[in-house]
């Protein structure tokens, strides 16, 4: 009998000693975000978050998912704003297109996997696009599920993610942010979905540049001012817009609508450049950012609305845009084709789709304006897939269903 107990408690003993080594491998990646800032056909940016006590290794370890041989790749450490933990950053350069790969991290046994992009859009590819994505965690968790079902390529986000403001005290607001995305956002065979993202108000202290008074067009400002976004997120990266070219298939375009740049001048001008250099030798290309030109719930005639079409439209209408992504309402909305500020059925006019309500309260449609093909209060993401000249959107609500779609022909 007391062999027999002996043999118990020596059970247990070991199944606890197991179950806690496990949960310590677990708290290693206290965070994980896969993204690009170049080539997304032969690259990946890995972004492992380490708690401040963590004292193992900060190696990589990667290879094609066929391959025995793991390759090491060293990045660098970075301070997690207002925390003890660290963000260690790494770059994967010369990979395989369309490649499965797996890595691991440190001390750490999970391995996760990614798959980079193909060279063109022969079998199609889809990415999900929204904004605005987290005022409580339950609602986010809910629409990446049904993101998740759907196994797209990557995601894009146009702003207003944690909604933590810049602030130090919102801190607990991004570690909820990353462990949404770790929670529902990596599939069962433990493949993570990369993440695109964009500037918003609530990245921002006061929503904007505007609201400090002695700031300066400098990175460093910009840093200062919206300190999360710029660490967590290589692309953009400083600056606040920036272009992601997916061979001569695909570009998006990020913007930033006032928020830590102005709309008027520099980014203007770079605008029209990177435009201009794209617009006759990539098949699709997608601008993507916060305040819409053309709003469901707020003034048509509010300032920043107002300057983007003054600015940033005419450029996407000369350079035969047909769809941009816009949020900041927290509604759904599809507009009508539009050129030159009318309705424009004959192929010229650009479709803005979005609005933003990822993860949020979402608000009414008190007045249709003239230019809202579509609009309701929804939860929601569009899932755009493109194939040869064919873009297709469909518009599925947190639950998974599909509730509106458009489409277009290059």
């Amino acid at each position: 009998m007391i062999k027999h107990l002996l043999k118990v408690f020596t059970f247990l003993a070991f199944f606890i000693f197991a179950c806690n080594l496990q949960a310590q491998d677990n708290k290693i990646v206290a965070g994980l975000l896969l993204t690009w800032v170049d080539d997304p056909t032969s690259t990946m940016v890995i972004d492992i978050h380490t708690p401040g006590d963590y004292q193992g290794s900060t190696q990589l370890y990667y290879k094609l998912a066929k391959d025995k041989k793991w390759n090491e790749s060293q990045g660098e450490s970075f301070a997690y704003p207002f925390s003890t933990k660290k963000i260690n950053r790494f770059y994967l350069k010369n990979l395989t297109a369309a490649g499965n790969y797996e890595f691991t991290f440190g001390s750490d046994k999970t391995v996760y996997r990614f798959r980079t992009m193909p060279l063109n859009t022969k079998k199609g590819i889809t990415f999900i696009a929204g904004g605005d994505t987290m005022h409580e965690k339950s609602h986010m968790d809910r629409t990446n599920k049904a993101v998740l079902a759907l196994n797209p390529d990557f995601i894009v986000l146009g702003g207003d993610l944690a909604y933590a403001n810049g602030l130090e005290k919102n801190l607990g607001r991004w570690e909820q942010w990353f462990q949404s995305v770790q929670e529902t956002l990596i599939d069962k065979d433990n493949r993570v979905i990369p993440i695109v993202a964009g500037i918003g108000n609530h990245e921002v202290v006061d929503g904007t540049y505007k609201k400090h008074p002695d700031f300066k067009d400098t990175n460093e400002w910009r840093k200062k001012i919206a300190p999360y976004f710029y660490t967590f997120f290589a692309f953009p990266g400083l600056r606040g817009y920036n272009v992601l070219d997916f061979k001569n298939y695909l570009s998006l375009v990020a913007l930033d609508t006032d928020h830590s740049n102005p709309i008027k001048g520099e980014q203007t001008q770079w605008l029209a450049q990177t435009l201009s250099a794209r617009s006759k030798k990539v098949d699709f290309i997608f601008p993507f950012y916060h305040v819409p030109a053309y709003p469901s719930t707020r003034s048509f005639s509010a300032s920043n609305s107002k300057e983007i079409r003054e600015n940033f439209i005419p450029l996407f209408e000369k350079n035969g845009i047909r769809v941009a992504f816009e949020n900041h309402d927290h509604t759904y909305k599809r507009t009508y084709p539009i050129f030159e500020n009318k309705i424009d059925e004959t192929g010229k006019g650009i479709v803005y789709i979005g609005d933003g309500a990822w993860g949020v309260n979402t608000r009414p449609i008190t007045k249709k304006e003239w230019y809202l093909k579509e609009a309701q209060g929804i939860r929601h993401f569009i899932a755009v897939t493109l194939k040869n000249k064919q873009a297709s959107f469909r518009m599925i609500n947190e639950n998974g269903v599909q509730f509106d779609s458009y489409q277009y022909k290059k």
